[in-house]
């Protein structure tokens, strides 16, 4: 494999330049339009020429470069967005300056190209957003090929799909002989290869629970411990607002309820309804998930409700003996009366597990991978063996990254300032590593 050129559009962190200069690879130019991670980025790669908004670059300044790379802003296309797609008039039209960048090398257009993106923009307006995405790329040439990969699919425990799109030029050899890299045994995946017994994070991170989320773990470890070994844990999220509820749900909603009907009924945790105006009878008795519906639940509602009604009454006098001695339950915040316990068959203790508390309600899982890093610092997962939530060099190494310079760290001490979202929009480094070790040796 020659070495090539590449550029690095979108770099934030630069996940495509340390994974390409891994394999030898030089950067000859990069953009990125948020100034703190341009500034970050040139501290960590001082020898390659950086830009910031690219739609005020002069494009004829790009140097020539053999590949193209960047995951452009996801947010058009991200569940989490709008999904205005090309709509998107501040961050939809960023598939256009890559296309434009493409036709103003016009016969010295790169070689290949590597793109990234949320896995939601291959279904985005029926599948006519990505059918323009190909066509585009194709019509300029390329053989374009695509895939929904994750890196806890290649051992690094990190749960985040994402859409890879590689090009090759035809009449440079396309993509023949170009295969995405073998998924590896998911076995082997382990949150433990990120965590390093002597690593000690920055003081002012603070990653260790405050004492209501201390007490919510503890709370919910203790109701898992002491849970009935002959009786299975749900799959479903435990909502114990409905332990002992007998509101109306299935046929209608409260709101649809008479005052007469409500009085002769019981809302959150069996409490016994009793009131004249029903506008303070649902705020009093009624859980905040079933205020609002006028008429009818949503089916998954309805059916969420009925399991938890039914897991009561299977396991009535454990949880009423539970409440009894754990009262504080009731004056947790809203979300954190709820349980989704996703550990089935595994021992229970929330000890050796990953926690996260979501605004659903707390998460259990296995300790094999982290969910997909997010953008909001307050969904950093909590660890209960190292008893605290992930530093920055761990974000960094969930996402495969070795850089000098972390974001966020001012005079040596941490200072908040959009490091947590840089490492939830970036690029998996050693992901790229692999998928362009193959499109490159191609």
């Amino acid at each position: 494999m020659k070495n090539i050129k590449f550029i690095d559009l979108y770099a934030g962190l630069g996940g495509f330049h340390q994974a390409l200069e891994k394999l030898g690879h030089k950067c000859v130019w990069a953009s990125e339009y948020n100034l703190n991670l341009r500034n970050l980025y040139i501290k960590n790669f001082p020898n390659t020429p950086i830009e910031g908004d690219i739609f005020k670059v002069d494009l004829n300044k790009i140097p020539k470069h053999d590949l193209i790379c960047g995951g452009f802003p996801c947010q058009p296309f991200s569940r989490a967005g709008k999904m205005l797609g090309f709509e998107d008039l501040k961050k939809g039209n960023h598939f256009f300056k890559i296309l434009e960048i493409i036709d103003s090398k016009k016969n010295h257009a790169p070689q290949y190209i590597i793109l990234e993106n949320v896995e939601t923009i291959l279904k985005h307006n029926k599948g006519e957003t990505f059918r323009f995405i190909e066509n585009e790329l194709t019509k300029r040439g390329y053989e374009i090929d695509k895939k929904i990969l994750s890196p806890h699919e290649f051992n690094i425990p990190h749960h985040r799909r994402r859409v890879f799109i590689v090009g090759a030029r035809k009449d440079m050899g396309g993509l023949e002989n170009f295969n995405y890299p073998e998924k590896r045994d998911l076995s082997k995946t382990t949150i433990d290869t990120i965590l390093s017994p002597d690593h000690i994070p920055y003081p002012e991170e603070n990653l260790k629970l405050k004492p209501e989320s201390q007490d919510v773990f503890n709370l919910w470890n203790s109701f898992i411990k002491s849970f009935p070994d002959d009786k299975p844990l749900p799959s479903f999220p435990i909502w114990s607002h409905e332990w002992g509820a007998t509101y109306p749900y299935e046929n209608y909603t409260p709101q649809a309820a008479s005052i007469e009907e409500l009085n002769e009924v019981r809302g959150l945790y069996g409490k016994k309804i009793k009131g004249n105006n029903k506008e303070d009878i649902i705020k009093e008795f009624i859980p905040r998930y079933s205020q609002k519906d006028p008429e009818l639940f949503p089916n998954w509602k309805v059916k969420y409700i009925k399991k938890n009604r039914e897991f009561y009454r299977e396991n009535k006098d454990f949880i009423d003996q539970f409440i009894l001695e754990n009262p504080k339950l009731k004056n947790f915040a809203f979300s954190f009366q709820k349980l989704e316990w996703s550990c089935q068959g595994a021992e229970r203790t929330l000890d050796d597990k990953i926690i996260q508390f979501r605004p659903s309600g707390l998460r259990v899982k296995l300790s094999n991978w982290s969910p997909a890093l997010t953008t909001v610092r307050t969904q950093n997962i909590y660890i209960p063996k190292i008893k605290r939530k992930l530093s920055l060099f761990e974000l960094a190494k969930l996402q495969s990254m070795d850089i000098k310079h972390l974001p966020d760290i001012y005079d040596g001490k941490f200072v908040p300032n959009g490091g947590y979202r840089a490492f939830g929009n970036a690029v998996n480094v050693e992901l790229v590593r692999l998928i362009a070790k193959n499109l490159l040796n191609n």
